[in-house]
């Protein structure tokens, strides 16, 4: 059973907030593995936040095609 705050991606129903959420809720975003979920909240936790949704791509493994990707369903 899903929270109901959960990400669905195939509907678009939803953003998820990259300075709040757990690495396994990350992964509810397509292409996002448990690995770059790790390094998100790694990167989050050692520079105090995300101050734009495009510093997502200072996260190794994050380039232009996998932010573009993922975008729609982000929020700071």
């Amino acid at each position: 059973m899903r929270r109901s705050d959960t990400l669905i991606v195939e509907r678009g129903i939803t953003r998820i907030s990259i300075n709040s959420v757990s690495a396994s809720e990350l992964e509810d975003l397509p292409g996002i593995g448990p690995v770059l979920a790790e390094r998100i909240v790694e990167y989050r936790d050692s520079n105090g936040g995300f101050k734009t949704l495009e510093e997502l791509k200072d996260v190794k493994g994050i380039g232009t095609k996998l932010y573009n990707r993922i975008c729609a369903y982000i929020k700071l």
